[in-house]
């Protein structure tokens, strides 16, 4: 079931479709769910971008791990053998797992650090100590977490993202639209764009439940993102966080249940209207010197 891909003439295709197959009769699309991240490298021009259109492509890079041999005792849940590329992840930043939608953070425990400073962010709370939905790993490199409010054995899932610093879709060039995709289950970012990029646009899209944030740019790129939905994501940052020198836009967003704030802005410029924000404990979270304007804000606190 292969995506929509429009380019201007003569330009080759190279958009890096990792192990998907790939099937098509005439111009008919059947929707595509796909475990491996998608990387796409080549746009168009200003006058002719190119268009990615994944006709509702669902990326979902997490491994159910619901009847993993779990060990059970006082409300903690304990996995100590772990798939062999799933190490402790670094603490303060990240969710180890989800339990159904709802991401499971991992607290530094800034105590330990005080005593290991050379162990920054390596520092886990004991099982103990964790409040739900908090997670920690052992000396040993066990996983263990405890259950969030609202949900329960026998009736969620246990979904384990993919090693570190995975990203569900990854964009490395200029004058892009990318439309129709949903990405989740990400160790990093949904969508994940550094470099140089100019003229990139996203629509239609979704980002949901991934480690780090459903949205990220980085350095100089410069991107619209209209009609997006962005939940549930781990970041202690926001559901979107752009940085550096990166000039974005988003318009007629739905931004809801992240970790973090809805949106985290570091650097040049950006802007937000006609959104909707729900069920996140901040808003806004803008660095000083950095040019922000929002209009057309719905904003629910419960």
């Amino acid at each position: 079931m292969r995506p929509c891909y429009t380019k201007p003439a003569g330009m080759s295709l190279a958009v890096l479709l990792l192990g998907v197959s790939l099937f098509a009769s005439g111009d008919s699309y059947a929707r595509e769910i796909r475990k491996t991240p998608l990387i796409i490298k080549e746009g168009g021009t200003p006058e002719n971008p190119a268009v990615f259109d994944g006709k509702g492509m669902v990326i979902d890079l997490g491994e159910d791990i619901t009847a993993a041999p779990w060990e059970v005792e006082g409300g903690i849940w304990t996995l100590r053998i772990l798939p062999e590329t799933r190490v402790p992840i670094v603490a303060g930043q990240y969710a180890a797992l989800f339990v159904d939608d709802q991401p499971i953070s991992v607290p530094r425990n800034l105590q330990a650090e005080a005593v290991h400073p050379d162990r920054k962010s390596r520092c886990y709370l004991s099982a103990e100590q964790l409040k739900p939905g908090q997670a920690g790993f052992s000396e040993e490199g066990a996983l263990y977490f405890r259950w969030p409010e609202g949900k329960f054995s026998g009736k969620s899932r246990i979904i384990l993202p993919p090693k570190e610093g995975v990203s569900a879709v990854s964009i490395a060039c200029s004058h892009i639209v990318v439309r129709n995709i949903t990405a989740k289950y990400a160790s990093n970012d949904g969508f994940n764009i550094h470099g140089k990029w100019v003229g990139i646009l996203l629509e239609d899209i979704k980002a949901l439940c991934n480690g780090d944030e459903g949205i990220s740019a980085h350095d100089t790129v410069e991107m619209t993102v209209r009609r997006a939905e962005v939940a549930w994501n781990g970041s202690v940052a926001g559901g979107i966080a752009d940085v550096n020198q990166c000039v974005t836009s988003y318009e007629d967003c739905e931004v809801h249940d992240n970790v973090g704030a809805a949106f985290y802005f570091s650097g040049k410029s950006h802007a937000v209207s006609g959104s909707h924000i729900y069920r996140q404990k901040r808003d806004f979270d803008v660095a000083k010197g950095t040019q922000f304007s929002s209009s057309q804000i719905r904003w629910d606190r419960e």
